[in-house]
């Protein structure tokens, strides 16, 4: 399984006004395995077949009440303290001089709501096209991989193009907003080798997990 037992590490991906964060192995296989777990027993369904979903793939997990996003207001949630303060406390230890004004207000305040989708792709045709979220709140996005890898692909306004092997367990942090003009996408799935005691979704699937954060603070 890529990543285990490895330590955190931050790539910038786009060098734009609105950068990219990929961290590579940002959460151990037991806080992967707690999300999971998580996902699974909230999730009404996750076979989803008579559920509304993308077609062909990916499915889109429902919850409780036919929704297709968990609501969260404040920060006390396995969300949050797994995916979105891990990946901060890395940014702000690890990449300090690459630290950027919006990312250093998104890490020093904790989120006023967040909401959290999870989209399943089958091994290996599982795709999303490439789109731009135009998504103007003053969020963040944190997006966790988890199970077989997805060949993943990002572009900024001014950079070009990149494709990147998306790690169970790496977190994509990115600026959502229509003037970040991030395009961003999944081509394929890749069928990665797990240890035995990994839940056996990950084995044939890649969730992707993406926590829609609202900070406190504008932007400047």
């Amino acid at each position: 399984m890529p990543g285990v037992g490895t330590t955190a590490a931050i790539e910038v991906l786009l060098e734009d006004d609105r950068p990219c964060y990929l961290i590579r192995n940002c959460l151990s296989l037991s806080e992967q395995t707690s999300i999971y777990q998580d996902i699974s027993c909230r999730s009404k369904d996750t076979d989803n077949r008579s559920k509304p979903c993308m077609h062909p793939t990916p499915k889109t997990i429902i919850f409780d009440g036919n929704q297709s996003t968990l609501k969260f207001s404040g920060g006390d949630n396995i969300y949050n303290t797994l995916i979105v303060q891990t990946a901060n406390d890395v940014l702000k230890k690890e990449a300090p001089q690459k630290s950027h004004q919006f990312l250093t207000s998104a890490c020093s305040t904790e989120p006023t709501t967040m909401s959290v989708g999870v989209i399943r792709y089958h091994v290996p045709n599982g795709n999303f096209p490439e789109h731009i979220d135009h998504c103007n709140d003053n969020s963040w996005v944190y997006l966790l991989s988890l199970g077989c890898s997805a060949n993943f692909v990002v572009k900024g306004p001014n950079s070009e193009k990149q494709l990147f092997r998306f790690n169970s367990g790496d977190v994509l942090v990115f600026d959502p907003s229509s003037d970040a003009a991030i395009l961003h996408g999944v081509t394929s799935i890749n069928g990665d080798d797990f240890p035995l005691d990994c839940p056996e979704d990950f084995q044939q699937f890649r969730f992707g997990v993406q926590c829609r954060v609202k900070m406190q603070r504008q932007r400047t």
